[in-house]
């Protein structure tokens, strides 16, 4: 993706050139920033992104020649466009050898310098493309199912993909929220960047705010090194944000303040990093009932509930189960297809709390008890005695009750071994222990 106006950086020393270079390329739409010596243009590209560098070779503290390998090497997708006098030119010729992607003589002309960062420009970001189209040629395709639910879900994953709005993704545990994050960021127009992730439920306070926005040696007891926060890995590409809904509220402030002026500092710095990024969030909790308990901040949800997309859950897709069935198990290399009718009965009839990703963990544990046979419904153990039934007389429960009695009823199967039943369940053991002090 090139982005609407390319950031360019310029360095070179002499500053009636550097203002003609800046008037120019900001009226043409570029966003040029200049530096005079080979330091300060080493310093900036370390706190920065820039789209392309036009670097001239001879500048007060040194020959900019060696400089070109380690761009290259450091930020391969960066053009170089080297700027050099007449007499120059062998010089210039070793550049491009070196990695350079054009020379230009001077005195510039504006309009060859326009059509060469253009031209460098689309070149890499075409390069990119292709990186992508072969990577996800390699890689399976994600299968969501057929059902209504999941076509009207992915007519709304296909807008937002095409647009660059923050995104809520909305769903149970293991219903696939992440799996939809991705193929977001796979169509859309930062497929070629960067997809980090991160699970707020996993850290807590500093560490989160370590792992957000990175940290300098000595910030805190276990800094002992400067490190880059994955805001920053993120810059250019997509940083997805999933179990939003357990962030601190103190880290909620600052990722407020960094989403509205893309920019933050990093722990125990005070030096001001800007990073462009993409982001997706999502939660399987209620964030407005986590509003009015004072949990989340009313400010932080409506800036990133711009596009919000509801994942159903696997109870409210029953119909997508058998197409689901069969592709996970053609992901785990098994061939006896299609799945015999009892079984695909039998998985319809259980209840699913933890969603795909419990689907998932019951198939491969049925898989791996068939071993090489056909599977069947003696597969998939204690199954029949896990589907919660619904007598006559207590056919006005609710999904809720019957979830709470699926999980006491497997916990109890366990022992009371929690670890045990998160692997049943196919949820984590933090979504147990919420469940848990639902059930109290």
């Amino acid at each position: 993706m090139i982005r609407k106006n390319p950031r360019l950086l310029i360095v070179e020393d002499d500053e009636s050139a550097q203002f003609g270079y800046q008037r120019y390329l900001s009226k043409v739409g570029y966003e040029p920033q200049a530096v005079s010596t080979l330091k300060e243009a080493r310093d900036i590209v370390a706190q920065k992104t820039f789209d392309a560098i036009l670097l001239d070779l001879k500048l007060p503290d040194g020959n900019a020649l060696q400089w070109i390998p380690q761009i290259k090497n450091t930020y391969p997708g960066v053009p170089v466009l080297v700027l050099t006098g007449l007499g120059d030119i062998p010089t210039a010729v070793q550049a491009t050898k070196s990695g350079a992607d054009y020379f230009l003589t001077k005195p510039i002309d504006m309009d060859e310098l326009k059509a060469n960062i253009t031209k460098s420009l689309e070149y890499h970001a075409l390069r990119r493309k292709n990186l992508v189209n072969q990577r996800l040629k390699r890689k399976n395709e994600p299968f969501f199912g057929n059902s209504d639910a999941v076509s009207k879900l992915l007519r709304y994953a296909e807008v937002a993909a095409a647009n660059e709005t923050v995104i809520l993704i909305q769903g149970e545990t293991g219903s696939g929220k992440g799996v939809l994050a991705r193929w977001i960021h796979d169509y859309g127009q930062r497929e070629s960047e960067a997809f980090v992730e991160l699970n707020c439920s996993s850290l807590k306070g500093e560490l989160l705010r370590s792992e957000l926005f990175g940290h300098v040696k000595g910030s805190f007891t276990s800094a002992i090194k400067d490190r880059e926060g994955l805001v920053e890995v993120a810059d250019g590409g997509t940083l997805f944000l999933d179990e939003i809904g357990d962030m601190d509220m103190e880290v909620q402030a600052q990722l407020l303040k960094t989403i509205e002026e893309r920019s933050f500092r990093r722990i125990g710095e005070n030096k001001l990093r800007t990073s462009d990024f993409r982001l997706i969030c999502a939660s399987n909790r209620n964030l407005r009932q986590k509003i009015e308990e004072g949990e989340f901040r009313k400010d932080l949800y409506y800036r990133i509930c711009v596009f919000p997309i509801s994942v159903p859950s696997l109870s409210e897709r029953k119909e997508d189960i058998p197409g689901l069935s069969e592709h996970l198990l053609a992901e785990f290399g098994y061939s006896h297809l299609p799945l015999a009718p009892d079984v695909i009965e039998l998985l319809k009839r259980y209840s699913w709390p933890g969603n795909v990703r419990e689907l998932r963990n019951m198939l491969e544990r049925a898989m791996l008890l068939a071993s090489g046979e056909n599977i069947a419904t003696s597969h998939f153990p204690g199954m029949d005695a896990n589907v919660p039934v619904v007598e006559s007389n207590n056919e006005n429960l609710s999904l809720d009750d019957i979830v709470k009695h699926h999980v006491v009823k497997v916990l109890q199967s366990c022992n009371g071994d929690k670890n045990q039943a998160c692997k049943i369940l196919g949820i984590s053991l933090s979504s147990l222990y919420r469940r848990l002090g639902k059930i109290n």
